[in-house]
């Protein structure tokens, strides 16, 4: 077994060892357990803030186009068809189609990192709660929620 390697988890090595990691393990050097385990829970409010944005980014931007174009289809095809076939309008569609899938691509980035920040101080926690022998702090579930 690699020293550091945490049981094997890669993923949670590259993390660790990232320079933006690195600083922000050195800025939560000098917080308290108690102000750690605040940041922490602001953290999971906003990982499921931003999954939740993504979920409705990624359904109305993929759900509501394809509803709208089967209504259509079904409406008037021979319309779709000469819509299809006008060189005009390619640019609009390539760009309404890219632009979409470019929204859905950072939403992605931005669950992505918050769900990466959220490890980083969870695994910070348990470093923490490691070597000092004591145990992780219990925190009540968010609002609105029961266990």
């Amino acid at each position: 077994m690699r020293e550091n390697s945490y049981f094997w988890f890669d993923l949670i090595v590259g993390l660790r060892s990232m320079g933006s990691s690195q600083a922000v393990v050195a800025r939560l050097a000098t917080v308290s357990d108690v102000e750690l385990a605040a940041v922490v829970r602001l953290a999971e409010i906003n990982g499921k803030r931003q999954e939740h944005f993504f979920r409705s980014v990624v359904l109305a931007y993929i759900t509501v186009p394809l509803t709208v174009g089967a209504i259509w289809v079904s409406l008037s095809p021979t319309s779709v068809k000469a819509a299809m076939t006008n060189a005009d309008l390619l640019p609009f569609v390539g760009g309404t189609i890219g632009g979409l899938a470019t929204a859905i691509v950072v939403r992605f980035m931005a669950d992505w990192r918050a769900q990466a920040f959220l490890s980083l101080l969870q695994m910070v926690q348990v470093e923490r709660a490691c070597l000092s022998g004591t145990t992780l702090p219990e925190l009540p579930p968010p609002s609105g929620r029961s266990t």
